[in-house]
């Protein structure tokens, strides 16, 4: 087999030696399965391949292996392509099998053309979603990244670089005219000639096909995808935030994973960028044969390729975190315990550094590291367990002077890994697109700003309402935000029912005074000083390179742990609650469940697995004196 230079970078030679090894009705598929899939779970493999994240699309070239990391917005129906085709030679009439697998174009050798009516050729179905780059995802996670990334060596993309400018200068002309000779075992440098030889003698009945059909696009079904119209801005992406940049994917995958909305994914695949996949209905002449709505929708799901390229995937993964400073697995690596360190120390630094952040307020930045720990781990009923939002309240006007809210939420972006800050004006309400809705039109998924992966932490601006009317939409926004904050849950708006999509974001709200919305927790901020800037001079003095790094991996690794309350536990907190009740009948099983969330989210935050006595003693106390400050100022 090639070795790692080679297959990396013409992978699809890989499943043509299969193909003829094995033969078209023998196991190619599964064997080049195998193979790609034990290739890339190897660390030296993954080390060199480019992140499309990271990685400029002219530095790339068509049909070698990249990895992509983003968010599953939107899913198509399947999509039918030629699993097997067959090609001719117009010169000796000789005519052999080909595998479609992997491929957008069903591509020719020089002097070869396609036979669509050979009984030989067989068709195949795959999967495709519409991801997005990772909504919120932190700079300081996309510049290690991009350090991480590995230089593309000028010689390995030269030829892809100049093929693609060859093509993107013309789109149309090429989809017409171009025959392609990608993955027929050629160079690159080949290739390229070839390309330019095929390209200048193409005649209109000897092109490349398109080997990929919608199931959708031909008979009116329900998947979604991108706008009707070309993406050239952000907005026509449908990035679920304003202002995201990145690029996009039409994932392609095979055999039967299927992955949920929002999923956060990393895929390793078989990148796909040919401009001939921009050519519309127009171009290739079939506008009579269809509707308007149809050549809409067609447009939709191939967007250009200089923007949205397609990535036949070889392996997805759902990732738990991510945290590019950890494993994916940090509780199971080998050196887990070198790369997450002393968690109580850290959490000591994180709580000094919280408190000068929180203006001096050391019971505010005790709360906020279990609202940093925070995350649903099991679904009751209606109610999702492990969630612990926060309402920051007593934000003063001389605070707010000093952009307070907004300097916060910068400082907290610094440590996690995903995050957004919604200014809750009235303008934002009323016009800003909260909740997902399907637009039947253009038979996709229009995103919405609460479309975000788990542990995305929300900072609600609810200082920045002000006096004023909301409108229906503002209602319906409003409403969406409550019930991501008390269910952990969106009614996406399929227009004629809505569709329940269970969220995991930690919100943190706000206020002056106590927000409109029920959280699970408010806390009176009590602040030392007012001097703003000052306190933040200290929080950067003592947030140095050493401190930052433990406590970005500190805030992902303690959330991940896995929490346990033994027998013995559980029989001494219901003791406590039985002998609490008798004191103070006011105390209400809700106050029991708030106390237990509470006690996981400590206890995970000191590095542990289970409960102790003193770890909920100290619970206790923080919560008296949390209600305790509420009465005192009310």
């Amino acid at each position: 087999m090639p070795g790692i230079d080679d297959w990396t970078l013409t992978p699809l030679r890989i499943v043509d030696r299969f193909f003829e090894e094995c033969g078209p009705t023998g196991e190619w598929k599964q064997k080049s399965q195998e193979f790609f899939e034990n290739e890339a779970s190897k660390p030296s493999v993954l080390k060199r391949l480019p992140w499309v994240n990271e990685t400029p699309l002219h530095h790339l070239r068509s049909n070698q292996v990249v990895r992509f990391r983003g968010m599953v917005q939107d899913m198509f129906d399947n999509e039918f392509y030629l699993d097997k085709y067959e090609v001719k030679d117009t010169k000796t009439g000789a005519v052999r099998l080909r595998p479609g697998r992997y491929k957008d174009i069903a591509e020719c050798g020089v002097g070869e053309e396609l036979i669509m009516d050979s009984p030989r050729c067989e068709a195949g179905d795959r999967l495709t979603y519409y991801c997005v780059p990772v909504p919120g995802e932190s700079q300081w996670v996309k510049d290690i990244y991009k350090e991480r990334n590995p230089c593309l060596d000028e010689g390995s993309t030269s030829a892809g670089s100049s093929r693609l400018k060859r093509y993107m200068g013309n789109e149309e002309e090429n989809a017409e005219n171009c025959q392609g000779a990608s993955g027929t075992g050629q160079t690159a440098e080949d290739q390229a000639e070839s390309m330019e030889a095929e390209a200048s003698s193409a005649s209109g009945d000897n092109k490349r096909i398109r080997t990929g059909s919608n199931e959708n696009s031909q008979n009116g079904g329900a998947s979604t995808s991108n706008q009707g119209t070309a993406p050239d801005s952000t907005t026509n992406m449908n990035f679920p935030l304003p202002d995201m940049k990145g690029t996009p994917c039409l994932l392609k995958i095979y055999g039967d994973q299927s992955l949920p909305l929002n999923e956060i994914i990393e895929v390793v695949g078989i990148l796909s960028v040919d401009p001939a996949l921009a050519a519309t209905p127009e171009q290739e002449g079939s506008e009579d044969c269809m509707s308007a709505m149809d050549i809409e929708e067609e447009a939709a799901h191939c967007p250009p390729p200089s923007l949205v390229p397609r990535i036949h995937a070889l392996t997805v993964h759902s990732l738990k975190h991510t945290n590019p400073l950890l494993p994916p697995d940090p509780h199971t690596s080998a050196d887990a315990g070198n790369v997450i360190g002393d968690m109580r120390e850290t959490r000591e630094d994180l709580r000094q550094i919280l408190q000068e952040a929180f203006m001096g307020d050391a019971l505010a930045a005790e709360l906020m590291i279990a609202h940093l720990m925070s995350s649903v781990y099991i679904r009751q009923d209606v109610v999702a367990v492990g969630k612990y939002s926060v309402n920051v309240s007593g934000i003063n006007k001389e605070l707010l002077e000093q952009q307070y809210t907004t300097r916060l939420y910068q400082f907290l972006s610094t440590l996690v890994t995903q995050s957004h800050f919604l200014s809750m004006t009235l303008a934002n309400m009323n016009t800003t697109t909260f909740i997902p809705k399907k637009d039947y039109k253009a038979n996709r998924l229009v995103s919405g700003i609460l479309q975000l992966g788990k542990h995305t932490h929300f900072v609600v601006d609810e200082t920045a309402l002000t006096a004023g009317q909301l409108d229906s939409k503002g209602v319906q926004n409003l409403t969406a935000l409550g019930n991501v904050i008390n269910w952990q849950k969106i009614d996406y708006d399929f227009q004629y029912h809505p569709l329940e999509q269970h969220t995991n974001i930690p919100v943190l709200i706000l206020s002056e005074g106590k927000s409109m919305i029920t959280s699970d927790a408010q806390i009176r901020l009590n602040p030392t000083h007012t001097d703003v800037s000052a306190a933040f001079c200290r929080v950067e003095s003592k947030l140095t390179p050493d401190v930052l790094r433990k406590i970005r991996v500190y805030l992902t690794a303690a959330r991940l742990i896995d929490y346990e309350l033994s027998e013995d536990m559980q029989k001494m907190v219901q003791d406590d609650f039985v002998e609490s009740r008798r004191s103070d009948n006011s105390i209400s099983a809700e106050d029991l469940h708030n106390l237990l969330i509470i006690a996981r989210l400590v206890t995970v935050s000191c590095g542990e697995k289970n409960l102790t006595s003193d770890v909920w003693r100290s619970v206790k106390i923080l919560e008296n004196e949390r209600k305790l400050r509420l009465t005192s100022t009310n």
